[in-house]
C-alpha cells in the first residue's frame, strides 16, 4: 500500500478529533463485542486515537498491538500511546503474525462498512480483488480460531467542506468510477492557501461479493448493530 497519510499526518488528529469520528462510541462498541478476549490487533492505527479510548476505558489487561504503514503516523502514535501498545510498520499484503489474536478490528482502517440507508458496501483501501485476497488470507492467519473481526460503520464518501480551530478549513472532494473506485482528496487550508493535500483511493464492494470474498478467508457475518459489522472466525 502507498504511504496514505503522510502528508495529512500533521493536521490528523485535529481533523479526526473535531467531529470526524466519535472516538468514545467506537471504543464503547469495541469493548461490548470483545468478550474474554484481551489480544486485540487493530488494522491502520493511525495516530493511536483508537487504542487510547480503549486502554482508558477497557480492562486492564488488554493487549493491543497496533500496525500502520505511514511512518509520520506511528511516531504521532508512540508519543501518544508509549509502552502501553505494540506499534509496528507493517503493510497487510505482508504481515506475518502467528494465530495469537482474539480480535482483529479497523476503525476507518484497511477496510470499513460504508451505509447509505438500507445499502451497504465494504469500503477497502486495496484496489484489486487479489490484494484483498493476500491480505486476508494473512489476517486469518494471524486471528484464532473462534476469535472476531469487527468493522466499524461510516456513512457514504461526499464532497465537503467544515472550519476547524485555529482558522484551517478542511475540504473533501471525491470522484468515483463506473466500477466503484474512488478518489478522495483531502485538503487543509487557511485563508485560501493549502497547507496539506493528501490523496487516497479506495473501492467500494457490493456485500454480496465482500461476504462472498470474506467467507474464503474464514470471516462469517454474525451481526451488526450501526456501529460494527462482527465477523467470526471459523
Amino acid at each position: 500500500m502507498p504511504d496514505s497519510y503522510a502528508d495529512l499526518s500533521r493536521f490528523y488528529d485535529l481533523v479526526m478529533t473535531s467531529g470526524y469520528y466519535d472516538y468514545d462510541a467506537y471504543a464503547q462498541a469495541l469493548l461490548d463485542r470483545i468478550g474474554t478476549g484481551r489480544g486485540l490487533l487493530e488494522l491502520g492505527v493511525g495516530t493511536g486515537l483508537v487504542c487510547d479510548r480503549l486502554l482508558a476505558l477497557g480492562p486492564a489487561d488488554l493487549r493491543l498491538t497496533g500496525i500502520d504503514h505511514t511512518d509520520s503516523m506511528l511516531v504521532q502514535a508512540r508519543g501518544r500511546l508509549g509502552g502501553r501498545a505494540r506499534l509496528l510498520r507493517e503493510d497487510v499484503l505482508d504481515m506475518s503474525f502467528p494465530s495469537a489474536f482474539d480480535v482483529a478490528y479497523s476503525v476507518g482502517g484497511v477496510w470499513y462498512i460504508v451505509q447509505d440507508g438500507e445499502e451497504s458496501w465494504l469500503s477497502s483501501h486495496l484496489m484489486e480483488e487479489e490484494d484483498n485476497a493476500a491480505a486476508l488470507a494473512n489476517l486469518a492467519a494471524a486471528v484464532r480460531p473462534g476469535g472476531s473481526l469487527l468493522l466499524c460503520v461510516q456513512g457514504p464518501h461526499r464532497p465537503h467542506e467544515r472550519p476547524l480551530p485555529g482558522g484551517l478549513v478542511y475540504t473533501q472532494h471525491v470522484d468515483v468510477d463506473s466500477e466503484g473506485r474512488y478518489t478522495k482528496d483531502y485538503y487543509i487550508s487557511r485563508q485560501e492557501t493549502v497547507l496539506a493535500h493528501q490523496r487516497l483511493r479506495f473501492r467500494l464492494f457490493p456485500m454480496k461479493t465482500a461476504d462472498q470474498l470474506l467467507e474464503r478467508y474464514g470471516f462469517h457475518f454474525q451481526s451488526s448493530d450501526g456501529v460494527l459489522w462482527q465477523y467470526a472466525r471459523r
